[in-house]
């Protein structure tokens, strides 16, 4: 053995967290130990022993100048007794992110230029999992090759919480038309929700917690396809996302707040959203002789003037809903009338017995109007996407520890809900969970919109959300919130 400046080498088989097993040299600077593997700086408490029951095996001089004991918790029988100062966690943690902050805007913008959509997201999938492997973080990817879980993370400390963090990979059907260096490079896909951001955030806050452990509390990652499609986060919990997890976070940019802003608000938060498709069939024949057909061009419009009518007069005021038909295709001549027509559209509420109202009316309006022009109606619903309801304690803990971040007078805690849907809902009928809005508009810039063809956000957002993220999980072990049974 050397002095404190010195190095030794040992040919004694350890392995790290993720079971990769190597060969070691070990040296000690000014006090910290550390070990070298594989060119990558690890902390020597990370380690532990491959295939060792004890560590009788190993001389007790080294065993002394590594630092290992025996722990009483089985669970940890191979790992180093941790002797630290109870707030070394934020630091490390803090030291990752400063090191990796740099490559969020990488992560993004690679993203934006390779957006996939809903059910296509093959290419996104395998840069994360790349990203991921790299860095030797233990994940798997979804059936299909869509999609990533990342495995659960273990806490030191025993009985720690399991949170889980997701991110929405996919993109939609937008030609963007932004004048930017990294603008898509896929005609007619866009990343035009963010989720190109959202995905780097959580990818970068994946790579900085799993350098940074152990830590107090448990985690794990989940990149979640379909989110636009409604569908992800269904197949998800299918894949075992949830399992051994006791709580979900997730953010989402907001065009709308300036960067550095925060909306956290407990309770509903997003509506309650069923989409439908409605197939009409008639009889065509010319245009100068619609007494000789059944106009699926007239039946579609006095059956979408009704349900504009219908729907928001027999609903009680006091509860908001929205039908909105976004497409109506029919005919392809001037002159003909054609033999069918098709709308799809969608009902949003924040009230589940307001959705159902909505959709008996819509049902009824199709049955009576088919009747009245004599011609056919189909109706197909998609399955209800529930509103998202935002547990009230981890709203107040995420609000809290965005107020110690960002300063009071910019976290906003009683936003009124949109009505836009959004699939993380499918999550919190299983264990709680709160969505982060998060401030993503530059200074002095115009709005624009999610859904646009000119989205884009200011990617200072990108590092303050990792920020939230990884200091919502530290507090979280240092005010362990506990929860009854989900109803």
């Amino acid at each position: 053995m050397s002095d404190q400046n010195g190095e030794w080498e040992s040919l004694y088989d350890f392995s790290c967290l993720s079971n990769r097993r190597f060969k070691f040299t070990c040296y000690t600077h000014s006090g910290r130990r550390r070990v070298i593997a594989r060119g990558r700086n690890l902390y020597w408490r990370d380690l532990q022993v491959a295939g060792k029951q004890s560590l009788d095996e190993i001389p007790p001089d080294l065993q002394s100048n590594l630092g290992f004991s025996r722990p009483t918790d089985p669970l940890l029988s191979s790992l180093p007794t941790i002797s630290e100062p109870s707030d070394a966690a934020p630091g490390r943690v803090e030291e990752q992110l400063t090191q990796i902050g740099s490559e969020l805007s990488q992560f993004r913008r690679h993203l934006h230029q390779h957006p996939e959509l809903s059910g296509e997201e093959f290419s996104t999938t395998e840069y994360l999992s790349k990203q991921l492997t790299s860095s030797r973080v233990p994940h798997r990817v979804a059936t299909g090759n869509r999609g990533i879980i990342t495995d659960i993370v273990g806490s030191a400390n025993p009985g720690a919480p399991v949170v889980a963090m997701r991110a929405d990979i996919d993109a939609l059907p937008i030609n963007e038309e932004g004048d930017v260096p990294y603008r898509s490079r896929h005609p007619g896909v866009m990343h035009a929700c963010g989720h190109d951001a959202h995905s780097a955030i959580l990818l970068g806050t994946t790579l900085a917690l799993y350098a940074a452990r152990p830590l107090p509390i448990s985690w794990r990652s989940i990149f979640q396809p379909a989110e636009e499609s409604g569908r992800g986060a269904c197949e998800m919990v299918k894949e075992g996302a949830l399992e051994g997890v006791d709580a979900i976070i997730a953010l989402h940019v907001d065009p709308n707040l300036a960067v550095g802003r925060v909306a956290i608000t407990p309770g509903p938060r997003t509506a309650f959203c069923e989409d439908f498709a409605i197939e009409i069939t008639g009889r065509g024949g010319h245009g100068a002789r619609p007494h000789a057909t059944v106009d699926p061009i007239a039946t579609a419009a006095h059956l979408i003037t009704l349900i504009y009518q219908a729907v928001p007069r027999q609903t009680d005021a006091r509860q908001p809903v929205v039908v909105t038909i976004g497409v109506f295709n029919a005919g392809y001549a001037s002159n003909v009338i054609p033999d069918t027509a098709s709308l799809k559209g969608t009902i949003r509420t924040l009230n589940a017995a307001v959705a159902k109202h909505a959709h008996e009316t819509v049902e009824r309006l199709c049955a009576s109007v088919a009747q009245a022009f004599g011609a056919k109606i189909s109706l197909q619903f998609e399955s209800l996407i529930p509103g998202l309801v935002n547990d009230g304690q981890i709203a107040t803990l995420c609000a809290d520890v965005a107020t110690q971040l960002l300063g009071s007078e910019n976290v906003l805690r009683s936003e009124p809900p949109s009505l836009g849907a959004e699939d993380f809902a499918d999550y919190l009928p299983i264990v709680p969970g709160c969505m982060i809005g998060l401030g993503a508009k530059a200074d002095g810039s115009k709005v624009t919109p999610l859904h646009t063809a000119t989205f884009d956000i200011d990617e200072t957002a990108l590092l303050i959300g990792a920020r939230l993220f990884t200091s919502v999980l530290l507090e979280w072990a240092k005010n362990p919130i506990r929860f009854g049974p989900v109803t």
